[in-house]
């Protein structure tokens, strides 16, 4: 039997959230309004676990997917209630230990992770609002994992309640036609850096078997500890980074951004997008 499986028809949960900060300086309350419909169309049809600490958002998102004819299940629950809620202070304040504001603030931050996160988000947003938001980054994994302990389907999947923004801008962004390995956890690349290394994986969509998700919770905290002992402004994405370097035979990776592939690459990526546009389910 092929290791391999054709996502659109695997037994899939989703597994998706959106929890309102104020003083948000990455994403704006619009940046959602407009996102999350678009990112449910993408799911039409199938089963949804969706997070909010807002009972106004669940009800929203409850219309937007019986429009959908998608088959959710509204999960009410407060920011300080995340499994990573304290996790979140701690790392914080490792960012804050950078104090990168000995020196002037640089014109560009390179794409560095701890750099953007020291100065968009801890500087600028202030502590309480970055904890918030690293409360949400960090708990993705721990939520899919909770929702694994619970299902039988085959495969359970993190998506960013603003997925949708990705369309036509990496390779393979039509998620749910990618024919992905049946035993391994499928993402997408990062444009990111952190150290001034490229980071392999862009949190946005990561999917794995449902047997599985407890240890990939399990690695994941481990790295997450010693990540909490850095002077660095580490999240999910920089965590994840050391689980794909300690078991890289764990990750399969889908797609890369457009931005960083070769002319070549490019070209040869666009015309497979426009090839599966074409397919039945490709969706809007």
């Amino acid at each position: 039997m092929s290791t391999r499986i054709v996502q659109a028809l695997a037994h899939k949960l989703y597994v998706s959230g959106y929890w309102p900060v104020s003083g948000n300086l990455k994403r704006s309350g619009g940046h959602y309004n407009t996102l999350l419909p678009k990112t449910l169309q993408l799911i039409r049809g199938e089963e949804l676990v969706f997070y909010s600490s807002s009972e106004e958002v669940l009800s929203w998102a409850e219309g937007l997917c019986q429009q959908a004819s998608i088959r959710m299940r509204p999960m009410l629950l407060p920011l300080d209630q995340l499994p990573a809620w304290q996790l979140a202070a701690r790392l914080v304040a490792c960012c804050g230990a950078m104090q990168l504001d000995q020196w002037q603030k640089p014109r560009s931050f390179g794409g560095e992770k701890g750099v953007i996160h020291y100065w968009r988000d801890y500087k600028e947003a202030g502590p309480e609002v970055f904890r918030a938001l690293h409360a949400v980054w960090l708990s993705k994994f721990a939520l899919v994992a909770e929702q694994a302990s619970q299902v039988n389907h085959d495969r359970l999947v993190w998506m960013d309640s603003t997925i949708a923004r990705f369309q036509g801008r990496r390779s393979n962004w039509r998620f749910w036609l990618v024919d992905e390995h049946l035993q391994k956890f499928s993402h997408y690349g990062s444009d990111m850096c952190s150290f001034g290394r490229r980071l392999p994986l862009n949190a946005s969509y990561v999917s794995g078997p449902r047997e599985q998700w407890a240890a990939f919770q399990t690695l994941f905290s481990q790295k997450a500890e010693l990540a909490a002992q850095m002077p660095y402004g580490n999240d999910e994405e920089t965590i994840l980074a050391e689980c794909v370097r300690e078991h890289p035979d764990w990750f399969q990776c889908i797609g890369m951004p457009y931005k960083r592939l070769t002319v070549r690459q490019l070209v040869k990526a666009r015309l497979k997008d426009r090839i599966m546009g074409m397919h039945p389910l490709a969706r809007p």
